[in-house]
């Protein structure tokens, strides 16, 4: 008997571990008050932006997870990247907010970025704070960006 709730348990959390978004109409996202400082210096191991902004969001769903933010890395004109850890994990769970997020760059030993990623990247490296909603698990789309801004590395 004791196995019961037990095994309902994983059954529950196994079903929630793969909701699928896919179908969820999209919203739209607004950052304002957008406020960047870089903290660290590059080629450290921890070169990083403090960033904090307000957001507005339009046709909010009230669904755990499905909001987040990101700072996107420029690549090239058509490709912008970006790695996230436990630490840099932004989620939005209300229509309206703000958000204070450290985000490790590109220039950080720590980030986890590859020598052919960075080597990729030009300088000044053009990156935007966004918003975005999960599709699938491991997909989501950009909501809502920020104008760009960019990393002179000039210090």
């Amino acid at each position: 008997m004791k196995k019961v709730p037990g095994i309902a348990a994983i059954a529950i959390l196994a079903g929630c571990a793969s909701t699928d978004y896919s179908g969820i109409e999209n919203s739209q996202a607004v950052i304002s008050n957008l406020e960047v400082s870089e903290l660290g210096k590059p080629g450290t191991y921890k070169h990083q932006l403090d960033v904090r902004f307000d957001y507005s969001t339009e046709d909010y769903k009230e669904i755990v997870g499905l909001y987040s933010c990101k700072v996107l890395f420029s690549v090239s004109e058509h490709k912008v990247i970006t790695k996230v850890d436990e630490g840099s994990t932004c989620r939005i769970d209300s229509e309206t907010g703000s958000v204070s997020v450290k985000w490790e760059t590109p220039f950080s030993t720590s980030a986890g970025y590859s020598t052919e990623e960075r080597r990729q990247m030009a300088l000044p490296l053009e990156y935007h704070v966004t918003i975005n909603q999960k599709k699938q698990r491991n997909t989501s789309i950009v909501i809502g960006m920020s104008e760009p801004r960019y990393l002179t590395l000039e210090r």
